[in-house]
C-alpha cells in the first residue's frame, strides 16, 4: 500500500485505447461477440475489499475483487469504483480511485488496473469553529483515543479562507460541504482536505433561495439519494437540491422547498427515508418528523409527529435543539445548547403522532452541546465548552447524570465549535457518507 499521505484526485476518467492495428476497427470498439476483463486491484489494505461497477448500456456487474470477469459482451465498458473504507480506530481510513473505460473485444482478455489512493479528509474529526485563524479544522484519528491537547491535524482557514460554517457535511467521496449563513453552499474537494492552508472550493452555490435575507442556510444533510437539504433561517424553510444540481456557481431553483416547520435549524435522515428537523421558535422544543413521502414535492408540511422533550421534574430547558444524530440502535440523540444537555429519543419514543410529549429515559448533562456526531465505537463526539471537544462513551450514553467525558480536546485550535463530522461515517448509521 502506498504511504498515506498521497492525495486523491477526484473523478478522473481515463480513456484507453480500443486496439491494435489490427483491430478490426482501430479507430472504434467492435460490440460484436463476448470477451474477458482481467481486474487488477492496487493500493488497498487487507483490511479493505473493492466495490467496483462495471457497465456497457444497460448492462452492469458488481465486482467485490480483482480477477477474470468473463462473458462480457464486446464493447466500451466503463469501470467506475466506488469509495471504501478499512478498519480500525475510531475514524476509518477510506480509499478510492478513478474511473476508467476499456474495450472488451470478442474472444480477447482485457488487462485494467484500479489504483486506489487514501482519501485525504478520512480518520479525521471535523469541526468548524471560531477561534480567529482558522473556521473548519480536523484532528486526526489517532488523537482521538485520549484526553489530551493535540494540534489540529488540518487547519482551513485564513483569509479568504473558510468563514464560519454553521453547518457541515460530507458526500459519498469525502468532499465537504460547508454551509454558511451568509447566503452560501461550499464544496472543499476531498483531495484538498489532507493539509492546512487556505482552499478554494470547487463548487459556491450562492443567490436565489440561500441569500435572499439573513440568516441563510443553517444546517445541511445529505438523503440516501445524494440529494442535499438545507434549512433556510430567513425563509423558515427546508429546501432540497438534487444531486445534479449540485455543480453550478449560483443556486439553482430548488426541486423541493418545505414551509410550516416552525424555525427549522438541524437535520437528520433516520433509516427509512424520514426527515427530522429541530425547531428553534422561541420557547420551543420540539423535533419534527417529516414523513418520506411528504418529501417529493414543496408545499406546507404536517409532521407525521412533533416531540416536545420534557423533563421529569419541572426546572431543565430544552429550548432549541441544536443537534440531532442516530446511532445504530435507531435511537434519535438530541443536544440543547442553551442547557448543555443531550436525551435519548428511543424508537418508541419516536413512532407517535400529531403533539407528542416525551420524558426521555436517558438526559445526560454533557457541557455545551451544539452539532453531534457518532465514532466508529459507538462514541459520541460534540462541543464541550470554548476551547474544548468531548467524547461520551457507549456506556456513559446508557445512563442520565452528568459524566466525566470519555475524552476530552483540549487546544488553542479550538474556539466555539458548531458543525461536527467524521468521514468516513459508521457503515450503520443512516447517512449518505457511510461506507461499508
Amino acid at each position: 500500500m502506498r504511504n498515506g499521505s498521497i492525495l486523491f484526485v477526484l473523478a478522473v476518467v481515463i480513456s484507453v485505447g480500443c486496439g491494435d492495428s489490427s483491430d478490426p476497427d482501430p479507430g472504434g470498439c467492435p460490440e460484436t461477440g463476448t470477451g474477458a476483463l482481467e481486474l487488477a486491484i492496487q493500493g488497498l489494505p487487507a483490511s479493505a475489499s473493492p466495490h467496483v461497477i462495471i457497465r456497457r448500456g444497460s448492462e452492469s456487474r458488481e465486482v467485490r475483487a480483482g480477477g477474470r470477469l468473463a462473458g462480457l459482451t464486446a464493447g466500451m465498458w466503463t469501470l467506475s469504483p466506488e469509495p471504501v473504507a478499512g478498519s480500525g480506530g475510531r475514524v476509518r481510513a477510506a480509499y478510492d480511485a478513478p474511473a476508467r473505460q476499456l474495450c472488451v473485444l470478442d474472444g480477447e482478455v482485457a488487462n485494467a488496473t484500479l489504483q486506489y489512493a487514501l482519501i485525504p479528509s478520512s480518520q479525521r474529526l471535523w469541526l468548524s469553529t471560531s477561534n480567529g485563524a482558522a473556521e473548519v479544522e480536523a484532528f486526526a484519528a489517532a488523537d482521538l483515543e485520549v484526553t489530551g491537547a493535540p494540534s489540529a491535524s488540518v487547519q482551513l482557514g485564513s483569509s479568504p479562507g473558510i468563514p464560519r460554517a454553521s453547518g457541515l457535511a460530507f458526500d459519498k467521496r469525502g468532499n465537504l460541504w460547508v454551509a454558511l449563513g451568509s447566503g452560501e453552499l461550499r464544496r472543499y474537494p476531498a483531495s484538498d482536505l489532507g493539509a492546512s492552508g487556505v482552499k478554494s472550493p470547487d463548487v459556491i452555490m450562492s443567490g436565489g433561495v440561500l441569500s435572499a435575507g439573513s440568516p441563510g442556510p443553517i444546517a445541511i444533510a445529505f438523503d440516501a439519494a445524494g440529494d442535499l437539504w438545507t434549512s433556510i433561517g430567513f425563509s423558515d424553510t427546508v429546501v432540497r437540491f438534487g444531486a445534479a444540481q449540485l455543480v453550478s456557481g449560483t443556486a439553482p431553483a430548488p426541486q423541493v422547498v418545505l414551509s410550516g416547520l416552525g424555525d427549522p435549524s438541524t437535520l437528520a435522515f433516520d433509516a427509512m427515508g424520514n426527515l427530522w428537523v429541530g425547531d428553534v421558535r422561541a420557547g420551543a422544543s420540539r423535533v419534527h418528523k417529516v414523513a418520506a413521502s411528504s418529501l417529493q414535492a414543496s408545499g406546507t408540511v404536517t409532521p407525521v409527529a412533533s416531540i416536545d422533550v420534557m423533563e421529569a421534574a419541572p426546572g431543565r430547558s430544552f429550548a432549541g435543539p441544536s443537534g440531532l444524530a442516530f446511532d445504530g440502535e435507531r435511537n434519535l440523540w438530541v443536544s440543547y445548547g442553551a442547557s448543555g444537555v443531550v436525551v435519548r429519543l428511543t424508537p418508541a419514543d419516536q413512532e407517535g403522532s400529531g403533539a407528542v410529549s416525551v420524558i426521555p429515559s436517558i438526559q445526560i448533562d454533557a457541557g455545551g452541546p451544539k452539532e453531534l456526531a457518532f465514532d466508529e465505537g459507538g462514541g459520541l463526539w460534540m462541543a464541550y465548552n470554548s476551547g474544548k471537544i468531548s467524547r461520551l462513551s457507549p456506556s456513559q450514553l446508557s445512563v442520565s447524570g452528568a459524566p466525566t467525558p470519555d475524552v476530552v480536546i483540549s487546544s488553542s485550535d479550538l474556539g466555539a465549535t458548531h458543525g461536527v463530522a467524521v468521514y468516513p461515517a459508521p457503515a450503520n448509521l443512516p447517512l449518505f457518507h457511510r461506507l461499508p
